[in-house]
């Protein structure tokens, strides 16, 4: 129970301050600094609004999954997305600032950040904290978060996401080479960055898979009646120690083998004996064979075993915590193929690699809200055009001049890059692929006409949004019906009167319905849809909507 200091004189105060001051703890500390968008979104309801002119609908892929691009602050998108996507995210990839200092990386409050400002890490982990606590409310349970993140703020990353994900589901550090050597740097030259890896629920995730590339697939370059195959070596070295089972091996010409001093046989003797038996041990004549025989003499074998490509698919190898094939430049040679001028942006193989390796279905829902010039949702257009999956995109982005030539970041940068993507461009085809664009904006609580009509209307776009269903099918006195062009329907009825004509409209259609309605009491309204409930899958309206609804319509 909370203590109660307003009757305590200034000496036991003191002493208290004392006392708790001298708690060890572990953690971490700073001052936190208020942040002029989570005020706001306190105040009054953030919404999103469409902005239909930018929508992209790809006629070959009408009935493809709805990717969305948000423009402001991801404070606010990230408020919002709490209300129409709660654990419904897969993935989330975030490419944060890296708090280095330097000129014009990042603002807080509409100030930029410098070396010089003494709260910087204090402000830094401010803005970080509020951002990720909102994200983990969007997680599925089995979901992850990856957040690449430099040498400046590492350590403090590590602590506060042990803080807000649990240390039990932290899963690795993994180290990125990100450019090619420099003479760069005081002391040591910078050539690589880190991703943070975390889990909402370890236990739940499951085991990560390497992926099979076609370089890979090559080296299994044998074939039997098993399938493709590649030969490797029987023995291996750099283990420490002998192991128990330092047994001889049986050579066609009846010699005996050993590994030579420091190497071991890849199986055990039992293991061994069985794979001979299946035909998976290879003996080749050499001349200068490094196996001994019981003798100490050379061996005239080499002894090999069979890997099978059937199995390394099905078994999987697990991925390192050090990549060295997605370096910066990758990005940006892309960008600049692609006509688009922005000077910082991962490689899209970098992101493809990190939603591949977990294994997850091929329709994820996957969440970036730093989404800069749009990597992550151009790593999941190509991904569902290799393996014709359903993934979709989540993109938040402010629309800051983050070059400092004037290219507003989402409206220049991150949208066209996504069109292009999507359409074609330079003479490469076009992937495919649907685009909604939205702005964050808010709606008062003041009992207006105009707050009346926005707060439908915008209720309206966040609950499509929900249910992934914004073409309208039907409408009709104080309701609308959407579909999302495939089976799914929504009905949203705004007022009492709106039921019976919903109703009867259902009947008509004669479809299961996701249906919401508003209503100023606490009555979820299920008497009133007892004749049609086979149709009908009645859900509550989001509390924050609902609570501004009676309040503007009381």
């Amino acid at each position: 129970m909370a203590k109660d200091y307003s009757t305590w004189s200034k000496p036991d105060l003191i002493r208290e301050l004392d006392k708790v001051g001298k708690r060890k703890k572990y953690g971490i500390v700073w001052e936190d600094k208020v942040e002029e968008v989570a005020k706001l979104c306190k105040e009054k309801l953030p919404i999103l609004e469409e902005v239909k002119q930018k929508e992209i609908v790809n006629i070959k892929d009408s009935s493809s999954p709805t990717n969305i691009l948000v423009e402001g602050d991801n404070y606010h998108s990230l408020s919002v997305l709490c209300y129409t996507h709660s654990r419904a995210i897969d993935i989330i990839y975030i490419d944060p600032p890296y708090n280095t200092g330097s000129a014009k990386e990042w603002k807080y409050n509409d100030k930029f950040i410098d070396r010089e400002d003494s709260y910087r890490h204090s402000k830094w982990l401010s803005f970080m904290e509020k951002r990720l606590k909102l994200a983990k409310n969007l997680l599925k349970f089995d979901g992850l978060v990856y957040i690449s993140v430099g040498s400046d703020e590492l350590a403090q990353l590590k602590i506060l996401c042990d803080e807000i994900y649990g240390e039990i589901n932290f899963i690795e550090i993994v180290t990125r080479v990100s450019k090619t050597a420099s003479n760069q740097g005081t002391h040591f030259s910078p050539s690589v960055d880190y991703i943070l890896c975390y889990s909402k629920n370890l236990e739940k995730l499951g085991t990560f898979k390497d992926i099979i590339t076609e370089k890979y697939i090559k080296l299994f370059n044998k074939q039997d009646k098993r399938g493709m195959y590649r030969e490797i070596s029987f023995f291996q070295s750099g283990l420490v120690g002998e192991r128990p089972s330092r047994y001889y091996v049986e050579c066609p010409d009846g010699s005996k083998a050993i590994p030579p001093i420091k190497k071991f046989w890849r199986w055990s003797e039992e293991t061994y004996i069985k794979n001979l038996d299946e035909d998976r041990v290879i003996f080749k004549k050499a001349k200068n064979s490094p196996l001994l025989d019981g003798s100490g003499v050379k061996s005239l074998w080499n002894i090999y075993t069979k890997t099978y490509l059937d199995d390394r698919k099905e078994k999987g190898n697990r991925p390192r915590n050090f990549l060295t094939e997605y370096i910066n430049r990758q990005g940006a040679d892309l960008l600049s193929a692609m006509k688009i001028d922005f000077n910082y942006s991962k490689p899209v193989g970098l992101i493809k690699y990190l939603i591949q390796i977990t294994n997850k279905q091929k329709d994820v829902t996957i969440l970036d809200f730093f989404a800069g010039s749009g990597t992550t949702g151009h790593a999941v257009l190509e991904l569902n055009k290799e393996d014709s999956g359903n993934r979709k995109f989540i993109l938040c982005t402010n629309n800051e001049d983050n070059n400092g030539d004037g290219a507003k970041i989402a409206e220049d940068i991150c949208y066209p890059r996504i069109s292009r993507v999507i359409k074609g461009y330079n003479g490469v085809n076009g992937l495919g692929g649907n685009l909604k664009y939205f702005k964050t904006d808010f709606v008062d609580a003041e009992q207006t006409d105009e707050n009346k009509r926005k707060l439908v209307d915008k209720s309206t776009d966040m609950l499509c949004l929900k249910e992934d269903c914004f073409e309208k099918l039907e409408e009709g006195h104080e309701f609308k019906i959407f579909t999302n062009g495939q089976n799914k329907l929504l009905g949203i009825i705004y007022d009492d009167k709106g039921i019976v004509p919903f109703k009867e409209t259902a009947k008509k259609i004669n479809k299961r319905l996701v249906v919401y309605v508003f209503s100023l009491d606490e009555s979820a309204r299920e008497e009133e849809f007892e004749d049609i409930r086979n149709l009908v899958n009645l859900k509550p309206i989001p509390a924050v909507i609902l609570n501004v609804y009676k309040r503007i319509f009381k």
